[in-house]
């Protein structure tokens, strides 16, 4: 594809390239040519995309500090070689960086098909990468353990050092008055001492420097000079040991070379593409779908686009200052049976910033960009996007603007395709417009009969005139507001545009006179031809608007018409799901009743087993109970949600009873005083739930059980079906509680009184048992059992009901 720096593509390119970590990845985008390989041109797209996908779940793979790894490469390979510690350490950092993109995919929750494709060649360089724990140093110093042997060497350098030292200092102290100074010192490799000037002959040995004042001697003792050779021995062992430990190691990678490289082209390809996909998120970009329709909707030219306007001034020194208003959206839409869009209408009212604007889009899309255009964006993909645009004259090669034009235009009607896409702009300018014209009209039908796609810009009334007759030609002009005197920048299909010259010469200041001049010139026809034109224009806009009032109106119905029918199936969804709620809290129930029923059988069974007497209504009550959490459950689907305080006169729902009631009052102690189907309750505040929709309370009238008085001893007494509770073995704080639930269960059920198993024992427990009927406000009386119902190891209460 060519003609790029006429459309700016450079300056995109060098936009998105500022996202780069490393220079090779910033050259990378920079050198970017759209592909024309339908497969390959996929491919790009979908790689972005996963970036910017995976973007929103992970942080950007690292890929800064790549860059150094390119020069060690190049010195890989030669035997015997052995690169410098700080290269070694760049290559480890490559591997380093390498291992991450290759652990980059996959991201859970996420499909990321073509980034998977992209990094799962990666070798694994984890043994590779290990060597650099056993060779180097966080500070990138060669270890003492890179080998036994150069441990070994090192342990002898420090030890001869010391010796040195020490054998240095006793001669220091042996003749002070011969030092200048009390330190040893190194010079050349050698420890040495400072002797004093005047004082030289006191101390025998090699003078390796003098110092600038000339007072000073640097001078190693005879004592020491086999001692400092031992040393300097030992330091050139050390050298030869590691330069056989990065010998070694530069082998090892070398054998690794053609990876390395691979792993460094694809972390630069990875770079560029998530330059592309932090470019991209910055104009929120959208992805085309690629058909044989050109239809860009809202797009905005990228160097135009005010979301770059902070990016712009970081790459090109753009200053805020310099800034327009904000790139007008544009929709550029030409239909499959249509080949040409004729753009027409004012001076500067957008027809060539549109027509670069599809060349742009092209290019962008071509090349792994999303768009500045909005979803329901199709491109066709195409060979070659070929423009003929801007001022070509060429003074040296003694062209004039219109001949380097026609040159221009000659080159790309030879380099055409049926798959190409062309841009005019101005085509025939800068010559008669007569002739202009007709140069423009017959380029223009040449340009047709290759069967591409065309975008072209003109003035010439010509041009306009020949487009309306010809099916695969759509012309359009670009909107002026005639109230504000000046473009909209919009694109009005099916339309001609008045170029304008007087009302734009007017606003550059020219003078009135001279406008006047013009107009009468122009003379009667050419007035008649202008007040038709913007009758048309005007009856055109008012057409478009109701159009789009209508459009309005229809998309608000559709809108109440997908709400409704959204609400009408969330309806029955409720009510699908209540109706399987219901359905569940019903099994709950009957799943409760059996595992009831099964305890109560084990009792009687452990009655019967003892001789003790068996309650022969405890049954009978579970049935009854299983029944009220039944309608209980049933009932909470009708009942509002949580509302208000548990205060007096709130209805509440008691929890552990599945029962709705009336608050009578609550005390300090955090117990509530319930009303609940006739029945008085006390239960802690933290089992009642309020609810919204208060409901009067009822009492249940249930046929009540008289009991006699506490001491009364009939002779016969019928039976009672009474419900029992057994608390033999039971604390009496336990006891109680339990007997506080018993008591509220039978309330609810409809029971006249409760008989209440507590053994004889020591009577703790019995006396427990009748302090607590005597306060219970439900209790009425209470009374020891008759011989049947266990006599004096039970107690029977009864219930005011």
């Amino acid at each position: 594809m060519s003609a790029h720096k006429e459309l700016d593509w450079p300056g995109v390119l060098a936009l998105a390239g500022r996202f780069c970590a490393s220079e090779r990845g910033r050259r990378s985008i920079e050198r970017t040519l759209p592909s024309i390989d339908p497969v390959e041109v996929r491919d790009r797209a979908r790689l972005t995309r996963d970036l910017m996908t995976r973007a929103e779940h992970a942080v950007p793979v690292l890929l800064d500090g790549i860059d150094e790894a390119s020069a060690p490469l190049a010195h890989l390979g030669p035997a015997g070689i052995a690169l410098p510690a700080e290269e070694l350490l760049d290559l480890f950092f490559l591997l380093e960086r390498s291992e991450a993109a290759r652990c980059a995919v996959p991201v859970e929750g996420v499909e990321l098909p073509e980034l998977t494709r992209l990094l799962r060649p990666l070798p694994s360089f984890e043994d590779l990468l290990l060597e650099r724990e056993v060779i180097f140093e966080p500070d990138g110093r060669i270890k003492d353990t890179a080998s036994s042997r150069l441990a070994t060497i090192r342990s002898s350098i420090v030890r001869l050092r010391r010796e040195l030292v020490k054998r240095l200092e006793e001669l220091v102290r042996s003749r002070e008055d011969a030092f200048a100074d009390v330190y040893v010192t190194e010079k050349g490799g050698r420890y040495c001492l400072p002797v004093r000037s005047d004082r030289r002959d006191a101390v025998a040995g090699i003078v390796h420097e003098k110092s600038g004042s000339g007072q000073t001697f640097f001078v190693e003792p005879l004592a020491v000079v086999e001692g400092n050779n031992a040393l300097a021995e030992a330091l050139e062992e050390e050298k030869a040991e590691i330069r056989r430990i990065l010998t070694a190691l530069t082998t090892r990678f070398s054998a690794h070379r053609a990876e390395l490289q691979f792993a460094l082209d694809v972390l630069t390809e990875l770079d560029g593409y998530q330059a592309r996909a932090e470019f991209c998120k910055m104009f929120e970009g959208t992805f085309p779908e690629f058909s044989p329709a050109l239809s860009l909707r809202q797009v905005r030219h990228p160097l135009l686009d005010r979301r770059l306007g902070g990016l712009r001034e970081k790459v090109f020194g753009e200053r805020p200052e310099e800034r327009g208003a904000d790139a007008v959206p544009l929709d550029i839409e030409l239909p499959p049976d249509r080949r040409l869009l004729l753009l027409s209408g004012p001076n500067a009212g957008g027809k060539t910033v549109a027509m670069k604007t599809a060349g742009l889009c092209a290019l962008m899309a071509q090349s792994g960009f999303a768009l500045p255009a909005a979803p329901g964006t199709t491109l066709p993909i195409f060979d070659q996007v070929l423009v003929v645009a801007g001022d070509a004259q060429d003074v040296l090669a003694d062209l004039s603007s219109f001949a380097a034009s026609m040159t221009r235009t000659a080159q790309v009607l030879s380099k055409s395709t049926a798959s190409s896409l062309v841009l005019f702009d101005e085509l025939g300018s800068g010559t008669d417009p007569d002739e202009g014209a007709a140069l423009a009209i017959s380029i223009l039908e040449k340009d047709l009969a290759r069967g591409g796609l065309t975008v072209a810009t003109t003035h010439l009334s010509a041009v306009k005139e020949w487009a309306h007759g010809r099916p695969d030609v759509l012309a359009a002009a670009m909107e002026f507001d005639e109230a504000a005197g000046r473009p909209t920048f919009q694109i009005k299909p099916g339309a001609v545009g008045r170029s304008r010259a007087l009302p734009v010469a007017k606003k550059a200041g020219i003078p009135f006179d001279v406008l006047e001049s013009a107009r009468g010139r122009l003379g009667s026809v050419w007035r008649a031809a202008e007040d038709a034109l913007e009758r048309l224009e005007r009856e055109t806009r008012e057409a478009r608007q109701e159009k789009e009032k209508a459009h309005g109106l229809f998309v608000e119905l559709k809108e109440r018409e997908e709400r409704l029918e959204s609400e009408l199936a969330r309806v029955h969804a409720e009510k699908a799901k209540l109706k399987e709620k219901s359905k569940a809290a019903l099994d709950k129930a009957i799943e409760a009743l059996r595992e009831r029923a099964r305890r109560e059988l084990d009792q009687i069974r452990e009655a019967v087993k003892t001789g003790r007497s068996v309650s022969k209504g405890a049954l009978t009550t579970i049935l009854h109970e299983a029944e009220a959490a039944a309608r209980s459950e049933l009932d909470d689907e009708d009942e509002g949600a949580e509302s208000g305080p548990v205060e007096p006169g709130a209805q509440v729902k008691i929890e552990p009873y599945r029962m709705t009631g009336v608050v009578l009052s609550v005390d300090s102690r955090g117990q509530a005083e319930v009303e609940a189907s006739g029945k008085r309750l006390i239960v802690p505040v933290s089992s009642l739930r309020p609810l919204a929709r208060p409901k009067p309370a009822t009492r249940d009238r249930v046929p009540r059980e008289t009991g006699p008085s506490a001491g009364e001893a009939p002779a016969k007494r019928p039976a009672l079906a009474f419900p029992e509770v057994v608390l033999v073995g039971y604390r009496v704080d336990d006891a109680v509680a339990e007997i506080e639930r018993a008591i509220n269960s039978a309330l609810l059920s409809g029971k006249g009184g409760l008989r209440i198993v507590h053994g004889h024992g020591t009577g703790r427990l019995a006396a427990g048992v009748k302090d607590f009927l005597s306060e219970h406000p439900g209790v009425s009386s209470f009374r020891p059992g008759d011989g049947p119902e266990g006599g004096s190891a039970v107690t029977v209460a009864f219930f005011d009901v």
